[in-house]
């Protein structure tokens, strides 16, 4: 437990938690502005900006995934938990337990895909119709989405394990 309390006291984490912030704000303050300027230009300009859509598509890629691992890192997912208040503070402890296990399991799975996929697009290089964006821009926020939740689900088992031994109140299921 208190290697888990020094990484998550580390520089590592706070520039891991920071960065993450920084791609969320940045992502949604774009994806908001070129939202407003298509709807300008197209309804008050009657004009178009060719490809937009492309680089529209590519933020909010990297916001929802960015903002799933966020998620995860909080333990702010969406969970339906309302059986295990049911349950014995130690009960609730093991579904917990395999709760953040299957979801840590399911994350490793999910990140060997993005591997395969990314992997795949960067050997074939396909690229968007319109402005040749490589695919593998936007692809790439899933790997990097499912890893970060796969290194946050990760800690959220350990913990879990550590909890598994204590007295305290459990932790809510995620």
């Amino acid at each position: 437990m208190e290697r888990l309390e020094a990484l998550k006291a580390s520089l590592f984490w706070r520039i891991l938690v920071k960065l993450q912030r920084i791609v969320l704000v940045v992502s949604s303050i774009f994806v908001v502005l070129i939202m407003c300027a298509v709807v300008l230009l197209r309804y008050v300009f009657k004009s178009d900006l060719f490809g937009i859509e492309e680089i529209v598509v590519i933020a909010a890629f990297w916001l929802y995934l960015i903002g799933s691992s966020y998620g995860v890192y909080e333990k702010s997912h969406v969970t339906a938990d309302i059986i295990p208040q049911l349950l014995s503070p130690k009960v609730q402890k093991v579904l917990t337990l395999v709760i953040h296990i299957t979801m840590f399991v399911l994350c490793i799975i999910f990140s060997w895909w993005a591997v395969e996929m990314v992997g795949y697009s960067i050997r074939e290089m396909p690229r968007t119709t319109g402005l040749r964006i490589p695919i593998f821009i936007s692809q790439s926020s899933v790997l990097v989405g499912y890893l970060l939740m796969t290194f946050y689900s990760g800690v959220h088992v350990l913990e879990d394990l550590a909890d598994l031994g204590s007295t305290e109140e459990p932790r809510r299921a995620s």
